[in-house]
């Protein structure tokens, strides 16, 4: 569906909506910036945002750095090199991290100064991103709202919760985005293969989502912005893995690999019991579409956050119903 050229905070609403960013750099910067570029006066940022990985820099005796990134043994010099190295790191999602050898040795004799070691960078960056996007959308009239994933532990919240100027943390609540138009969040998932800090069973999930409805006024003009897509709803299409091995690996049948709905239960019956104006999901980065339960029209952009590309949806926004839409990546 095409666009109209217009989308101003006088005008009718326009949401640019991305999700799954694990930690990309490069990809926040993208997002706070989309408010501007696509005219959008509503950002929506879906969940999973942090990375998922500290990447040691090791100094040498010679005044060098060593690192494994990718896969691949890194060696540079103190200088620009080395924040050339840092840069790149943190467009991929993970955590650079200066240290020596009796240092990491240190951390791999005690896990727990690994998480610690992990949270504490994780936190500063998410500061540093709500400081960086306040300020690009300091004059402006843009709204961001932000809320985690099932990979990103609770404790994210306390940064998100502000107050800003700019930026809400709408988890388990209802916003009102406009003058009709309400949205109600939630970050968590059906369970995963890896056990991640926000997976719950189905029955739980289902739970939560009724309560987090139940504060909803108009559902016919709601958004429901649910980080996991509706069970078997083409946006939760995934490799099925075998859990009795340790990482789990995609089965194959005849040399090919089974594809099945790792969506949620719960989501697609609360999509289907109230109908909602529109879905907003991520959670399966290559299960990027749209589709219709109903009369509710559903979306995952998809992720691609490790190549440093933004996938996203416009969405404008007209009583009672979506005026218009488009995918997007770049």
């Amino acid at each position: 569906m095409l666009l109209p050229k217009s989308g101003s905070s006088e005008g009718p609403t326009r949401i640019f909506f991305a999700t799954d960013v694990h930690g990309s750099e490069r990809c926040f910067k993208k997002f706070v910036n989309a408010g501007k570029y696509y005219h959008a006066n509503v950002l929506i940022l879906g969940g999973d945002v942090t990375g998922k990985m500290v990447v040691p820099i090791v100094e040498q005796p010679d005044g060098s750095f060593k690192s494994n990134f990718l896969g691949q043994e890194m060696i540079c010099k103190h200088g620009q090199e080395l924040a050339d190295l840092e840069t790149n790191i943190r467009n991929n999602g993970l955590y650079p991290y200066r240290t020596n050898p009796d240092q990491l040795e240190g951390l791999r004799q005690d896990k727990s100064k690994v998480t610690e070691l992990f949270q504490r960078l994780m936190i500063e960056r998410l500061q540093d991103w709500v400081k960086m996007a306040e300020e690009r959308l300091r004059g402006t009239e843009i709204r961001m709202y932000v809320t985690g994933g099932n990979d990103d532990p609770v404790l994210i919240g306390s940064v998100l919760r502000g107050p800003f100027d700019h930026i809400t943390n709408p988890e388990d609540s209802v916003v009102q985005l406009d003058e009709d138009h309400e949205m109600v969040s939630s970050g968590y998932s059906n369970m995963t293969p890896w056990k991640c800090p926000r997976d719950i069973t189905e029955e739980e999930l289902g739970a939560k989502i009724e309560v987090a409805v139940s504060q909803v006024k108009d559902f016919g003009n709601a958004i429901f912005n649910f980080h996991v897509p509706p069970k078997d709803s083409g946006l939760d299409t995934a490799p099925e893995l075998d859990t009795s091995v340790d990482p789990p690996k995609p089965v194959a049948k005849g040399g090919k690999v089974i594809m099945f709905g790792a969506g949620s239960k719960a989501v697609r019956d609360a999509i289907e019991k109230y109908q909602p104006l529109m879905g907003l999901h991520g959670h399966i980065h290559e299960a990027s579409g749209v589709t219709h339960i109903g009369r509710t029209l559903c979306a995952n952009p998809g992720s691609e956050y490790g190549e440093g590309i933004l996938r996203g949806i416009i969405i404008n926004l007209a009583k009672d119903r979506v005026a218009s839409y488009q995918l997007t990546q770049g």
